[in-house]
């Protein structure tokens, strides 16, 4: 147990509540448990069971994400909040950068575009690192850098990106010819993974990265890009090598975020993994929410490269290995 980390992560949950406090967000605690968690196909849910005074039951499940019920605060009359809370997913490798219960920072502001919402994550990153008494993370004056999936797959792997989208056969030569194997039962967005993983995201966050407009696939809750729909309004910062945001401009449209959702289902089921219903409440509150942009940020790993950290072990009281 390190004591010096651990109050370094209670002090960025400070930092990072005083940067939105000041700036007239509201902070909402929304449900830990639900009936309904979100369909990722690739993130898996802990499943409990709720239990009335009558003896009537509930199947629950505890957040991947306070996503949903944000968005239905936004379709309430909310227009600037966030969330900061503890997240949990099962099946996560107990590894330096990943545990199953961790701190999730989601904060949704309506009326901006996604260059806006890159601004306020790199001011909030900047005010943290900057303000902390004993913090180790440096960051320039200058501006993070950013870059969009195309030109990244170019500079890192030498990808042309534009002429494979959604042409599995195409991306599948193309991971060939990276020395990656291929199998059947990969998807165009496998095979794209395989290349990404493995040749452009070790490369990003030696300098502060924004790396935005991801193939329309890979973004089943974001808007697609109008100037050309086969790409998304996606964003993810990369800082010190680590993964630490995902974003985006939010998808309103209910009958094509029914349609992603179906996508989704269909993926979950020919993996072998459990299906459950949409969240219909979600769906009816969707038109709601206007054009609004949201972001998730990992605060223990913020935390982890402010206190100089190797692990998210290090920062918690008692580290998962500890606890079963």
């Amino acid at each position: 147990m390190n004591s010096g980390f651990i109050k370094a992560r209670s002090e960025v949950v400070k930092k990072v509540r005083c940067f939105f406090d000041v700036r007239g967000y509201l902070e909402v605690q929304t449900p830990r448990l639900v009936g309904l968690p979100g369909q990722e196909p690739y993130l898996e849910p802990m499943w409990s069971e709720v239990k009335e005074a009558d003896g009537m039951t509930h199947r629950g499940a505890l957040i991947t994400s306070p996503e949903y019920a944000m968005k239905r605060l936004l379709s309430a009359g909310f227009d600037k909040i966030y969330d900061l809370g503890p997240c949990f997913r099962n099946g996560e490798p107990w590894d330096g950068t990943h545990d199953m219960e961790f701190l999730m920072l989601e904060w949704y502001r309506k009326g901006i575009n996604i260059y806006e919402l890159m601004d306020e994550t790199e001011e909030m990153v900047k005010y943290v690192a900057r303000s902390m008494e004993h913090g180790v993370l440096t960051l320039a004056d200058n501006a993070f850098r950013r870059i969009t999936v195309e030109q990244a797959m170019k500079e890192y792997a030498g990808v042309e990106l534009g002429p494979l989208l959604g042409d599995r056969e195409k991306m599948a030569e193309e991971c060939r010819e990276h020395g990656q194997t291929v199998n059947e039962t990969d998807t165009w967005d496998d095979l794209f993974f395989k290349v990404f993983l493995s040749e452009v995201e070790p490369k990003l966050g030696e300098i502060p990265t924004f790396l935005w407009r991801y193939p329309a696939s890979m973004a089943a809750l974001a808007q697609q890009d109008p100037e050309d729909p086969r790409y998304a309004l996606r964003v993810e910062l990369y800082v010190g090598n680590l993964e630490l945001a995902n974003g985006f401009v939010e998808l309103a449209d209910p009958v094509e975020q029914r349609a992603r959702f179906e996508e989704e289902q269909e993926l979950r089921r020919s993996l072998g993994k459990e299906v459950w219903p949409i969240d219909e409440r979600f769906m009816e509150a969707l038109p709601g929410m206007g054009q609004a942009a949201g972001i998730a940020f990992g605060v223990d790993r913020l935390a982890m490269l402010v206190a100089g950290a190797k692990s998210i072990s290090d920062l918690m009281p008692i580290p998962v290995g500890e606890r079963f």
